[in-house]
């Protein structure tokens, strides 16, 4: 009699730790990933053109100062994140501006909101227009220390 206590015991504790064991590897629930995006935004775009807006001129050419401006690519990944490539001095002349170093992106109502790392976000006017991109940016300072312009971003994708 006293081994068949011995035995239940011991099949209740086995129990008891294969319970253990199944409830301690459950998975985590992980943070839903969004769907991805079909906007036609989400593309690769390069840089074509910084013009001034109506009204406004530029104090000088954005192309004497970073030469390798026009090679810009940004890429607006379908995962809502932002890629820079092919002008790193660009990317730094643009960010203090516009966030698009490490940047999230999305669209509505005809405007082009940028979140950069620190959820600080920024509301952009803009104009696709099959593969042009245009990027109204208000009160630009262009150079450091020079007054605030109206400026627009031209792309073309690439």
């Amino acid at each position: 009699m006293n081994k068949a206590y011995a035995l239940s015991k011991s099949s209740l504790l086995a129990m008891l730790m294969i319970l253990s064991v199944v409830f301690a590897c459950k998975d985590d629930d992980e943070e839903p990933t969004p769907p991805a995006s079909t906007d036609p935004i989400a593309a690769t775009w390069q840089l074509t053109a910084v013009a001034p807006a109506p009204g406004a001129t530029l104090p000088v050419d954005p192309a004497a100062l970073v030469p390798c401006i026009y090679s810009l690519k940004l890429t607006f990944k379908t995962d809502y994140n932002i890629t820079t490539a092919d002008c790193p001095t660009a990317v730094t002349l643009i960010n203090t501006v516009i966030p698009i170093n490490g940047a999230k992106w999305e669209t509505k109502d005809g405007n082009l909101i940028l979140k950069d790392g620190s959820n600080n976000s920024k509301s952009f006017k803009y104009t696709l227009n099959g593969s042009d991109l245009e990027v109204a940016v208000d009160d630009a300072a262009v150079l450091p220390g020079s007054p605030a312009i109206d400026v627009v971003l031209k792309f073309k994708k690439v």
